[in-house]
Formats: C-alpha cells, sequence, structure tokens
C-alpha cells in the first residue's frame, strides 16, 4: 500500500505546480504539443546528434592541424560530410538511439550513447578502409573526433533532458494521460515516477468501474473522476489523450480481452498505451518478445557482465579514495584551524552507521557541530522530537558558523574516503544509516545492508534533505534495483553538479 504522507506530498506538489504554469495562448499551446509528441522528441534528438557529431569533426581537425602540424589535405576527403553524415544517423538509429528517448532513463541514455558511438566509429574506420583505402586518412584525428563527439553529444542529449525538465515542472510539454483501472495500482504508479522526479505525463484524470470507495481514493489522490471505464473512447478523445495507463483486475475473466480490445482502438486512434503488471514491472527480470510464438522470454543477465561492472565499481572506488583521502590530508590543518579558533574539541567526528554485517560501525567527518550537541538534543525535548522525524534538522542550532560553510559545500564528508579505502563504504549506494533508524527500513531492511553505504547515492542528488524519509527508503530500494555502473557514473555527475551548487545541503 502506498504511503498516505508520500500521496499527499505529491498531491500539494502537483497543486504548487498547476498554480505556476503560465497562462499560454492558442499558438503557444500548439508549440508545446509539438514538443510534447514522440515524433519531435527523435527529431530533436537525430537533428542534435548531427550537429554534435559535425562539430566534433571540425573541432578535432582545427586541433590537429594546429597542434601537430599535420596538413589539412591529409585528414580527410573534400566533401567528407556528405558521407559520415547520414553514416551516423542509419547507424544510431539501427542501435535505436531514437526510440522513445523520453522514455529512457538517464543511465541508459549514458549507456547507450557511449556504446553507439563507440559502434559506430569502429563501424567508420572500417568503412573508411574499404571505401576510401587511396586516401590519407589521419589516425590522430580519428581518436580527437570521436572523444569530442562523445563529449559533445552527451552534453546535448543531457541539456535536451534537462530542458524538458524543466518545461515539465512549469506544466509545459508534457503528454496528457489517463489512467485507468484500480485505484491502488494507479497510486503506485504516480509514486514510483514522484520518486525518480519525473513529470513528463499531466494526468487528465481517472476512469475507473463505479464505487464509493474508488471515487474516494481518487479524491485523494487529488485527481478527477471522469467516468466509468466504458467511456474511456469518448474521455480519450474531449481530452486529447496522447497515452492510457491501463491495469484492470486481474481477477476478472475477462480482463485480457477487455486489454486487447482497448489496446487495438488505441492503435487506431493513435494513443499510446501502457499496461502494467507487477510481473513486467520488475527490474529483476530481463525478457524479449519471441516472434515465432508471439509471447515473452525471460532471461538472466550474463554473468560476466555483472561481475565487470562491479570490478569497475570497486577500482572506482579505490581510485576516488585514494585521490580523496590525499586531498583530505591537505584540508586537515586549514579545516582544523578554522574549527579551533571558533570551537575547542576535537577536529573529527566519529559517526555510526550500520553495515553489511548489521553491526555498528563508525566513519570520521570533519566536526561541524558544537562539542556538546549530542547532550543538547538529549536536554531539548522539542528538538528531539523533530529530530526524529528525518533524523535531520534544517535549522540545526548546534552548528557551527563554520560548520555550517563546510555542510553547504560537503567538505565535512572529505574524511570518509578513508572509508573507501578501507572497504567499509563505497562512492555510490543507499545512505548511511545509524542504529536508531533500522527499524524506519521494516522487511526492507536486509535488502539495505546487502550492500555498502555510500558517500553519495541516488537520494542524495534527486533531492537530498529536501525530500521526506519515506522518500529516502524508496529512493534507496530503487538505487539497489536499478543499480547498474552506468547509475553510478550519472549519480557521479549529479553530484558533483549538486555539491557545486549547494543545493538541498544544510
Amino acid at each position: 500500500m502506498v504511503s498516505k504522507t508520500i500521496l499527499a506530498h505529491e498531491v500539494t506538489k502537483k497543486s504548487d505546480a498547476l498554480a505556476l504554469r503560465p497562462a499560454v495562448s492558442a499558438s503557444q499551446a500548439t508549440i508545446w504539443h509539438w514538443l510534447s509528441c514522440s515524433w519531435c522528441k527523435k527529431s530533436l534528438f537525430l537533428i542534435c546528434d548531427l550537429i554534435a557529431v559535425m562539430a566534433a569533426h571540425w573541432l578535432a581537425e582545427v586541433s590537429v592541424h594546429h597542434f601537430l602540424q599535420i596538413p589539412e589535405g591529409s585528414l580527410a576527403p573534400s566533401g567528407y560530410y556528405l558521407f559520415y553524415v547520414p553514416f551516423f544517423a542509419a547507424l544510431l538509429y539501427l542501435l535505436e538511439g531514437y526510440k522513445s528517448p523520453d522514455l529512457r532513463r538517464p543511465e541508459k541514455e549514458l549507456q547507450l550513447v557511449f556504446t553507439g558511438v563507440s559502434l559506430s566509429f569502429a563501424a567508420l574506420v572500417c568503412a573508411n578502409f574499404v571505401l576510401f583505402k587511396t586516401l590519407g586518412f589521419s589516425r590522430y584525428l580519428v581518436l580527437a573526433w570521436y572523444a569530442l563527439t562523445l563529449f559533445l553529444m552527451l552534453g546535448i542529449r543531457f541539456s535536451l533532458r534537462t530542458l524538458y525538465d524543466s518545461l515539465w515542472r512549469r506544466g509545459l510539454a508534457q503528454q496528457k494521460a489517463l489512467l485507468v483501472g484500480s485505484t491502488i495500482t494507479l497510486a503506485e504508479y504516480q509514486t514510483r515516477l514522484s520518486i525518480q522526479r519525473y513529470e513528463g505525463y499531466r494526468i487528465a484524470g481517472v476512469l475507473a468501474e463505479p464505487d464509493s470507495r474508488g471515487a474516494l481514493e481518487n479524491r485523494a489522490l487529488g485527481l478527477p473522476v471522469l467516468g466509468s471505464l466504458d467511456q474511456w473512447e469518448h474521455v480519450a478523445e474531449k481530452h486529447k489523450v496522447q497515452l492510457i495507463f491501463l491495469r484492470l483486475p486481474t481477477t476478472s475473466c475477462d480482463s485480457h480481452p477487455r486489454v486487447l480490445e482497448i489496446i487495438r482502438r488505441c492503435q487506431e486512434k493513435r494513443i499510446d498505451v501502457e499496461v502494467y503488471s507487477d510481473l513486467f514491472g520488475s527490474p529483476e527480470f530481463n525478457y524479449e518478445r519471441d516472434e515465432f510464438s508471439g509471447f515473452f522470454r525471460f532471461y538472466a543477465t550474463p554473468r560476466w557482465s555483472r561481475a565487470l561492472e562491479r570490478l569497475v565499481k570497486s577500482a572506482l572506488d579505490k581510485l576516488i579514495g585514494l585521490v580523496g583521502s590525499l586531498v583530505t590530508l591537505l584540508l586537515v590543518p586549514v579545516v582544523g584551524l578554522l574549527i579551533k579558533l571558533e570551537d575547542s574539541g576535537p577536529i573529527f567526528y566519529p559517526r555510526e552507521f550500520v553495515g553489511c554485517d548489521g553491526k555498528v560501525h563508525y566513519y570520521f567527518k570533519f566536526r561541524t557541530m558544537r562539542e556538546d550537541a549530542d547532550q543538547i538534543l538529549q536536554n531539548t525535548p522539542a528538538l528531539r522530537e523533530k529530530f526524529a522525524e528525518k533524523f535531520k534538522l534544517a535549522n540545526d542550532p548546534r552548528v557551527l558558523r563554520v560548520g555550517r560553510f563546510l555542510r553547504k559545500y560537503s567538505i565535512d564528508e572529505f574524511p570518509q574516503f578513508f572509508g573507501l579505502l578501507s572497504g567499509q563504504l563505497t562512492f555510490v549506494g543507499p545512505r548511511v544509516i545509524s542504529w536508531d533508524e533500522r527499524d524506519r527500513y521494516g522487511e526492507q531492511l536486509k535488502m539495505l545492508l546487502s550492500v555498502k553505504p555510500g558517500l553519495t547515492g541516488f537520494w542524495q542528488v534527486m533531492g537530498r534533505q529536501t525530500t521526506t524519509y519515506e522518500e529516502r527508503v524508496r529512493m534507496d530500494m530503487f538505487y539497489i534495483e536499478h543499480w547498474s555502473i552506468w547509475l553510478d557514473l550519472v549519480i557521479m555527475a549529479k553530484t558533483a553538479w549538486k555539491v557545486l551548487r549547494a543545493e538541498g545541503a544544510h
């Protein structure tokens, strides 16, 4: 059952978003509708990719010619762009680079760009050898072109994603969606989108079989009940719906035929349908459609792939831990002096956490609070009660002036890098919890302790201290269930950006 606290929190945020939505004219509404269409998004991604490839080629030519003094005539044939532009467009299309870009999570975008660009350049080198073997190609140009293409394509694609996220938060360029089916399931659907901060859909309302309980739950979700299931075609046409999210009772004997009929009619009307299923919604399973039988086949992830990802993660932890520890050693004299000038006492503060073995361990942070901070908390009931809600205080009176600066830019976290070298912590993982927080995870504690806690993680980059405690628990579970090295790389990049902006820190 979805927590009422989370749902109420989401309804409030959606109400605020609706209140901030700017008034638009008919022409502007048309533009936002076009931008919400799948064909428009695919076209934007294609155009931007080709711009990135051409810009990277030009920059590579200029750089190689300037720094290596290679003659321009030896870099590439004249009019070479007439070949490589359609070549890259075709290969990236075949590698599914433009298949529903709005449905791809950031780590899948990173993986797709890296593999797509790498395979495309490997194919380009082979094509050059066959088609232009009598002409000279600079290998330095190809290497520089490859690196710049990766950098520019990732930059432009993620800038597009950021642009769409910004528009969605303002209630613009969203796809209109209709929820059909069980209210409890639909609430879970909203929560799944919420913890990922995905706002690409503007939900027009709900269609369900008429009953008082369902109507009451829909009102609790802040969504209007637009009618019964039999009215879905009329409602979809009236609200110009682009997506129908469908979940009918699995206990009903006529459920599947009704689902198939709705899908057939939606195909005729050019409306996308997303069918909710506990089976296909699980991240634990990989599956693909068997074209011979028409059914789905489930298969296991290759062991070597998972092992390789874990090896890369371990290597990154050691490298980051080594560099971070060296930086920490340089920071100790300066930070220690600032702390001592304001408050006598130790420079470091031992922070307890529950390790994978279920026992209490400690890591160190630069001390940011008064030396008697724990006693103040215990002796102030109002402060202790507020702390128990999130295990954090937004305006903590115990924090030193220098401590606020250290926290704002996460400098107080640097001694944790020693924990990476010792193997107690990982750089990206679920958040560390204290002994008193174990009960907040309930049955999910076992899953939480199945992986090392991290210095940063999914919840930090999706809201940090601005999230509710229940959201943090869900975000930790989401990270563990969806872990991949690509997700870690995305979180690392977002962490650097969040820290530089001092966003959500206190």
